[in-house]
């Protein structure tokens, strides 16, 4: 699978359509888990949802912790980051 079709996976997995382990990226794979964070996080955004995208996130992945362990720690800056 190309790295960047983890992001239409990370989409569809916040809106639901992929609730399996084929819509998880592999643990230890920091480029996939980058672009289906980043569709995730597209997604979320795009839906105007009120919870936060890591409340959004630990629901998606309940039973996967070690995966959400992986994904939060690309997280470095999230909540300073400012659209320009």
């Amino acid at each position: 699978m190309q790295t960047d079709d983890w992001f239409d996976i990370g989409w569809a997995m916040f809106e639901g359509g992929m609730r399996t382990d084929a819509g998880l990226p592999p643990l230890n794979d920091m480029e996939a888990q980058r672009w289906w964070l980043a569709g995730f996080g597209a997604a979320w955004a795009a839906s105007g949802s009120q919870e936060s995208v890591d409340a959004s996130l630990l629901l998606a992945l309940r039973g996967h912790e070690e995966l959400l362990r992986q994904l939060r720690s690309h997280r470095v800056g999230w909540g300073s980051a400012r659209v320009q």
